[in-house]
């Protein structure tokens, strides 16, 4: 490890204990384990640390020489690090890094169900895409929570905070452990006045007044299980052409959250 001016940290050799850590961040045990995100890119480093406790903020050699006034006079210099671009590249989930990632801990959302009236229940939403563009919608759309069931996919991945465009840092985004602790949570939506509305190709496309609504989507190749949508009070569907057999969850989702959307 070299210094910089301000004696800001500069890594050049991958026997770095600091550049090791950061590349154990690449594995959702290691984040869990540190209760961390990884955040890249300028646009969505810039939103978290509006919204999450920052620990690092690391830069590629280039990226610091060409940023360093401002790097300088907005950060602390003990959570500063530069990394060799090579060492960056070698981080970077993208095809073409940006130069900059964050380290930020991960919130831990706590949610009173009275004080809302639309939130999303995901079960076994698999694809991280599909995940993040959803929570995207739902905070688009003025949805005030998301609760993900067992199964979905990791809300503070890398590839979820990516595809919900750092949508998951403006609203609670909740995992929930297991099925059981799905059906609570649609049980105490319940006692709190809300209706529940379950996503199907079957149901009916009559829009659903409410005052407080949770809409549950189910997995991308098989809907939801019989055993939650039981929990339902009702089952919509989307209209579609008689030539198409299905949407994409994350479509389907947005025009769902948008028809039942709060007027």
């Amino acid at each position: 490890m070299e210094n910089l001016a301000r004696n800001i940290k500069l890594i050049r050799s991958k026997d770095n204990d600091f550049y090791k850590k950061l590349r154990s961040y690449g594995q959702l045990k290691y984040r869990k384990r540190d209760n961390v995100v990884v955040v890249e890119g300028q646009k969505i480093y810039d939103d978290a640390l509006l919204h999450l406790e920052l620990h690092y903020t690391v830069v590629s050699e280039s990226y610091f020489a060409k940023y360093q006034d401002r790097l300088l006079s907005q950060s602390e210099q003990s959570r500063l690090t530069v990394l060799a671009d090579s060492l960056f590249a070698s981080l970077s989930e993208l095809k073409t890094d940006q130069g900059i990632m964050g380290i930020f801990q991960q919130p831990d959302y706590e949610v009173d169900a009275s004080k809302l009236k639309r939130v999303v229940l995901l079960e076994d939403v698999q694809d991280p895409t599909n995940v993040g563009a959803i929570i995207r919608s739902a905070h688009c759309l003025g949805y005030e929570a998301v609760f993900l069931g067992a199964g979905c996919a990791q809300p503070f991945s890398p590839k979820v905070i990516r595809s919900s465009m750092g949508a998951t840092f403006h609203l609670p985004v909740v995992s929930l452990s297991d099925i059981d602790q799905l059906h609570q949570q649609i049980s105490t939506l319940k006692e709190a006045g809300f209706s529940i509305v379950g996503t199907t190709l079957s149901g009916s496309s009559d829009v659903v007044p409410a005052t407080k609504l949770a809409l549950v989507i189910g997995s991308e190749g098989h809907g939801l299980t019989a055993q939650t949508l039981d929990l339902c009070d009702h089952a919509f569907t989307i209209e579609m052409s008689d030539r198409a057999d299905s949407l994409n969850a994350a479509v389907a989702s947005g025009i769902a959250m948008y028809l039942l959307r709060e007027v």
